[in-house]
């Protein structure tokens, strides 16, 4: 087997247990290997800041899908979406779906039109706090405001691709939509997606395929393992993101992905 030169990994379900955290035995065994590893996320840069920080990373590291690659003090490559876009998407969502929390993300800033349990559970992943604002104006009288992604939140599942067959159909040309949790819809740019950062980090590093590795378990971490050499998919991931997998490792809750890099990378199970 090639030998793996740089690890990308999604958080949530993935490298976090299911509080949100890293265990002492992942991160040693991350900082043990030696290699450039990339949190590759839905999350805003913000929300990845503690994680960066605990895990003393110095490699690209990915936001919004891959709306944003970024290293300490540096953006790389910017993906926000097309203003008209996200405005239209805004109006659209609030006049078809106006019981559906709705949240807005800039490069800086999390915008909201109200605060919920839904937004308050958010809140327990970062440390923004969200502005309150009425979403259309926002956007309307900010025309150079950077949008990195639009998130939806509803408990209906159904509901949720109800919605997400809805929006597809509007056929917007430059935007992709995601489901990346059960109750979770982000839309962002269409080259917001992780594929394609971990590809444009390959290409800057100056690796081959087959000398990436990346673990994931859900929907939009699809593109992703697809475009490495290795991907390892969690054991807690649907049967279909399984079939992707060259291999699987153990659950989020069980260090599967410290499981993960021993087995499978370094070759140095205890």
């Amino acid at each position: 087997m090639t030998k793996i030169k740089h690890i990308f990994s999604d958080l949530d379900g993935t490298l976090l247990d299911d509080q949100g955290k890293i265990s002492k035995k992942t991160q040693e065994v991350i900082e043990n290997s030696n290699l450039p590893f990339s949190l590759v996320s839905a999350r805003a840069p913000q929300a990845m800041e503690s994680l960066i920080n605990q895990l003393n990373l110095k490699s690209s590291q990915v936001a919004f899908n891959g709306g944003l690659i970024f290293a300490k003090n540096e953006v790389i490559k910017a993906n926000p979406m097309v203003h008209a876009s996200a405005q239209e998407l805004i109006k659209t969502i609030k006049k078809d779906y106006p019981e559906i929390n709705l949240s807005l993300y800039s490069l800086s800033d999390w915008y909201v039109e109200k605060i919920d349990k839904d937004i308050e559970q958010e809140m327990q992943f970062t440390p923004q706090v969200p502005k309150l604002v009425d979403l259309e104006t926002l956007i309307t009288e900010r025309p150079r405001l950077e949008i990195f992604k639009i998130l939806l939140i509803t408990p209906n599942e159904s509901k949720l691709e109800e919605i997400k067959k809805h929006l597809e159909k509007l056929n917007f040309p430059d935007i992709i939509i995601q489901k990346t949790w059960e109750t979770y819809l982000e839309i962002t740019h269409l080259e917001a997606q992780k594929a394609k950062a971990v590809q444009f980090i390959a290409q800057r590093e100056q690796l081959e395929q087959s000398e990436l590795a990346a673990f994931g378990d859900n929907e939009n971490d699809l593109s992703m393992l697809k475009a490495v050499g290795l991907p390892i998919v969690m054991a807690n991931a649907s049967d279909d993101l399984k079939k992707i997998g060259k291999v699987i490792t153990k659950s989020n809750t069980e260090d599967g992905v410290a499981y993960g890099i021993q087995k499978y990378i370094t070759d140095s199970l205890f």
